[in-house]
């Protein structure tokens, strides 16, 4: 019985054949402005299989029909579908496959699943749970947090065609709608999208139920991929190693491998708890791991709030308890960015009715945080109003493309621009923050910087530019390394301005950037040369985003960025937990924390705070060491 046991074990935990699954994003069902986005979407689901050990192959909706049958087809964001990609759907339905509609206004589409459509439903901030109950997936979550501003509501085309089988709910958890569908025939139907942010865990679990009643050997290759994942520390010998030095580390390693084995022992008997215990294993693993790391005394503990609202809209001294409770000792709350303001403002358009600035700083004074106005310098990202941006652009601020076609985003080298910025921060600054954190404080890329404004302005400051854009963009052109020299002293310039005005007027600001971590290179790409900042006493700390899931790589960008140990001393070493770069595990992110460690810096920042920072990474840090 042993040996036949651990054969099984040993069996490679082969993917399914990526033709069984295919993750569709629209090409043709959606606004070319759409498609980057909704590919991102497909791309999270293609990427929550993969880490399960189930492959899926990403398709674009333009490509249906040309590509070997797969069983089962989730469509992301398929708004409207034109008549080709409904023939092959229909066609792929007729064959026997499985269809997995998110997010649709297509009555033609929601038809092929028994349902109609109702209309599209914009409710921000209500919908904020889905709540599944009888004729979910077998194995799937009985609730997935997810916070849906927008909807396209449906019903059944007749009765019976079509049951509901989750529903929104709103954060005092009353029912708003209809979340997710199931049709007779087993298709599902998702009145929005699965969103890449909070709950990614009950997201994959959920795609692994669906995938399930129609491969039953899914659970069984997820539950082997997660113990996989889980055993890694026991196998190399690390876990063991640092826990022969803790207080009860004998009596931890052996629950650890105890729960291993059950683990390993349920998979022929139900897979789908043998992968429930394998992650309930990975999960003890890391509070394993986590107790035997040591905070630095002074070391700062930081995280990126992106909404700007906290983990609880309107109730920011729940979250500011939160964090103190888990050793965080800075937020970088992102209120401001060039066309929108979280707080009543005379310089930026506001956006919504609170007063976020006012009191995320408040709730950090009770609790000890040290709250920083997170500003998006010149990205016209989030903006309140449309009309905004067109102001912008009439004034000339915005960058162009060559062929002059504007873009949401400031000219750092027009002078109007850098003022503006500072106009905000002092206005920002009269509110008493704890500090400025600069974002954004760069071009978006070289191409982006060619267009006949800054053109204009660079000939009027170093002469003509014979053969443009061409003297620029060839590695040879004669100006080329003028020009990426202007456009970087352009950002610099905007952040001597804050910094002097910061010195001279409120000099217990701090002031720190979110910067590139691959450095020198993004002096050249975005013209942001973060390190001169620092060696010039611009900023008082860097946060570079060194967001990857590549301990190498990691070790590589640390490596250059504190080279020098008086700078590594102002570095905080910027996590992607979920950025959309790297997705990390709780146990990965405790690798990049120790690692920024080791390099000298002065502390970490994670990003972002979301529900899986708040479930999974959060209770893993400890206060520093007390003398």
């Amino acid at each position: 019985m042993r040996l036949a046991l651990l054969a099984l074990l040993l069996l490679p935990a082969l993917c399914l054949r990526a033709v069984d699954i295919a993750v569709v994003h629209p090409v043709l069902s959606v606004a070319p402005t759409e498609r980057a986005y909704a590919k991102a979407l497909a791309g999270h689901v293609a990427r929550w299989y993969a880490q399960a050990g189930v492959e899926a192959d990403l398709v674009a909706d333009d490509a249906l029909g040309t590509r070997p049958p797969h069983r089962l087809l989730i469509l992301v964001d398929c708004y409207d579908p034109p008549p080709a990609t409904l023939a092959a759907l229909r066609r792929a339905q007729d064959a026997g496959a499985r269809l997995v509609v998110c997010y649709s206004g297509s009555d033609a589409l929601a038809r092929l699943l028994g349902l109609r459509t109702v209309g599209y439903r914009r409710e921000p901030g209500r919908c904020r749970e889905m709540a599944f109950g009888p004729g979910r997936p077998v194995g799937a979550p009985t609730l997935i947090r997810q916070t849906s501003d927008n909807r396209f509501d449906v019903a059944p085309a007749s009765p019976g065609s079509a049951t509901p089988i989750a529903w929104w709910r709103d954060g005092l958890g009353r029912r708003v709608s209809a979340a997710w569908w199931r049709s007779p025939g087993g298709h599902l139907w998702m009145t929005h999208v699965l969103t890449g942010d909070g709950d990614e865990a009950g997201k994959r679990r959920l795609l692994l139920a669906i995938a399930a009643e129609i491969f039953p050997d899914v659970w069984a290759r997820a539950a082997r991929a997660a113990l996989d994942d889980a055993e890694a520390p026991l196998r190399d010998g690390t876990l063991a190693n640092r826990l022969g030095h803790a207080p009860d580390g004998a009596a931890t390693l052996a629950l650890l491998r105890a729960q291993r084995d059950a683990a390993h022992a349920l998979i022929p008997q139900d897979a789908a708890k043998a992968y429930q215990a394998a992650l309930d294993l990975r999960a003890l693993v890391a509070r394993a791991y986590a107790q035997t790391l040591q905070a630095p005394l002074g070391e700062v503990r930081a995280v990126w709030d992106h909404s700007g609202q906290g983990l609880w809209p309107g109730d920011w001294e729940r979250t500011a308890a939160l964090l103190a409770r888990s050793g965080v000792t800075d937020l970088y709350v992102n209120v401001a960015g060039a066309a929108f303001a979280l707080y009543p403002s005379r310089v930026l358009q506001q956006k919504g009715t609170r007063d976020e600035l006012a009191a995320a700083i408040a709730a950090g004074r009770r609790h000890g945080l040290r709250v920083h106005a997170w500003i998006l310098a010149f990205s016209c990202e989030r903006a309140a109003n449309p009309a905004v941006v067109a102001g912008f652009r009439k004034r000339g601020w915005t960058l162009q493309e060559p062929d002059g076609t504007p873009l949401n985003w400031l000219d750092p080298t027009h002078p109007a621009v850098r003022a503006h910025l500072l106009e905000a921060v002092r206005e920002i600054a009269r509110r008493r923050p704890d500090g400025i954190h600069l974002d954004f404080i760069r071009f978006p890329g070289l191409q982006q910087s060619l267009g006949p404004g800054t053109r204009a302005r660079f000939e009027a400051a170093r002469g003509p530019a014979p053969g443009w854009p061409a003297c620029v963009t060839d590695p040879k052109g004669a100006c080329r390394a003028d020009f990426l020299r202007w456009r970087a002293t352009c950002v610099t310039d905007a952040v001597q301005g804050v910094r002097a005005w910061l010195r001279a007027n409120a000099p217990d600001i701090a002031l720190s950037a979110a910067v590139y971590g691959k450095y020198p290179a993004c002096v050249d790409s975005v013209g942001q040369d973060w390190l001169l900042w620092l060696r010039t006493g611009l900023l008082d700390a860097a946060c570079p985003m060194n967001y990857t899931e590549d301990p190498a790589r990691l070790r590589d960008w640390l490596g250059t960025q504190t080279a020098d140990p008086r700078l590594a001393a102002r570095i905080i070493c910027g996590i992607g937990v979920t950025a959309a770069e790297s997705r990390l595990s709780p146990l990965d992110t405790l690798r990049q924390i120790e690692a920024a460690r080791e390099t000298g810096c002065r502390g970490f920042a994670l990003f972002d705070l979301d529900e899986a920072l708040r479930s999974d990474i959060l209770p893993l840090l400890k206060p520093a060491s007390q003398p």
